[in-house]
C-alpha cells in the first residue's frame, strides 16, 4: 500500500471505556469532529456518553456526558506514512443527568489525550486512544435540598477509545 499525505478534516465515530476513580469504569460511544490547524496542529470538537458506571447501585443508570475541545499536535512519522500519533489536551463540560432523584452538579473537566491513527485508503482511518480526564463533583441536589459533597466525587480516571475516523 502507498501511503498519501492526508488532510485531517473529518468526522470520527468512536466506542469509549471511562475507569472513573470513585464509580468503577463505564461504556459508551461519542463523536468527534476535527479541524486542520497546519501541518502540525489539529482541534478536536468532542461529544461522548458514558454508563453502566461497575459501583452504580442506583436503579436508575447514570450517564457522563463529555462535552470537550482540544488542541493536538501530530508526531511528524513521514509524510506518506499510514500510520499518524498525536498527543494533544484541552477541557470541557460534563454534564450529568439527574438519576435516582440525585442531580449531581455538572462542572468542568480537563483531559490529556494520546493516540494513533491507521489510515485505511485516502478517506477513512482506524484510531485508538488513550485519555486521562480530570472531573470531580462537589455537590448534588435531592428532592430540591443542596448537599455539598466535602469528600468531592472523583470521575477522574484513565479512559480509550477507539473507532472510524472520515476525512473529507
Amino acid at each position: 500500500m502507498t501511503g498519501v499525505a492526508l488532510a485531517d478534516n473529518g468526522l470520527g465515530i468512536f466506542g469509549t471505556y471511562w475507569d472513573t476513580e470513585d464509580l468503577g469504569g463505564g461504556f459508551g460511544g461519542g463523536i468527534k469532529f476535527r479541524g486542520d490547524l497546519g501541518d502540525l496542529f489539529g482541534v478536536d470538537l468532542r461529544a461522548s456518553c458514558v454508563t453502566q458506571l461497575d459501583d452504580w447501585e442506583g436503579d436508575d443508570d447514570l450517564y457522563l456526558i463529555p462535552l470537550e475541545a482540544l488542541l493536538l499536535f501530530r508526531i511528524p512519522l513521514g509524510e506518506y506514512s499510514p500510520v499518524k500519533a498525536y498527543v494533544g489536551g484541552g477541557g470541557g463540560y460534563v454534564i450529568v443527568p439527574e438519576a435516582d432523584d440525585i442531580d449531581f452538579d455538572d462542572d468542568f473537566c480537563f483531559i490529556g489525550v494520546g493516540g494513533i491513527e491507521f489510515a485505511l485508503n485516502e478517506n477513512v482511518s482506524l484510531f485508538a486512544e488513550a485519555m486521562y480526564r480530570f472531573f470531580e463533583v462537589d455537590g448534588m441536589e435531592i428532592d430540591g435540598e443542596n448537599i455539598d459533597l466535602k469528600g468531592e466525587l472523583e470521575f477522574t480516571g484513565f479512559g480509550v477509545n477507539a473507532g472510524l475516523f472520515f476525512r473529507f
